[in-house]
């Protein structure tokens, strides 16, 4: 996949994307954080709409998989099949329960870092590591590798992938 990107003095961004069909997906993301989309066919324009800031992060985490996982799996394989995300579950009684990322010093221990948590299917992109206490049935989505994942299951106590 080739990116183009080309500066919009005044206004933001413009990224060019050339699919695998063939076509171009044209993105401009506009200083204000509204962003525009389109579907390029011989530099025509055959489809386009507008995002708000928020929709378009909404659309990333859908695009990136992090609300639905297409693969029986509950992992993928990243950046040289070495870091991997991992979507971890809290249960009762697990060590991490009523405590904040940054009181459990989860990337400094155990090298993994916390990306997201879904709460009862509430996405919290980026939590907050000294303000976000981690509940009982949270899942984290981790990112990390292979032995760092495992690191961070062995100290949670009662985790499940």
């Amino acid at each position: 996949m080739k990116v183009r990107e080309t500066d919009l003095p005044g206004i933001g961004k413009k990224y060019a994307v050339t699919l695998a069909e063939g076509r171009d997906l044209v993105i401009i993301i506009y200083n204000t954080g509204k962003r525009e989309i389109y579907l390029m066919e011989q530099e025509e324009p055959i489809c386009s709409f507008e995002l708000t800031d928020e929709e378009a992060k909404e659309l990333g985490f859908l695009v990136a998989g992090v609300l639905y996982q297409p693969v029986k799996v509950e992992k993928m394989e990243l950046i040289l099949k070495e870091v991997l995300i991992e979507w971890i579950k809290v249960e009762q009684g697990s060590n991490l329960v009523g405590k904040t990322i940054a009181e459990l010093q989860i990337r400094k221990i155990t090298g993994a870092s916390v990306i997201a948590i879904d709460r009862g299917g509430r996405i919290i992109p980026s939590p907050d590591p000294y303000r976000e206490k981690i509940e009982v049935g949270d899942v984290l989505i981790v990112v990390g590798t292979r032995q760092q994942i495992k690191h961070l299951i062995e100290i949670c106590g009662r985790c499940s992938t």
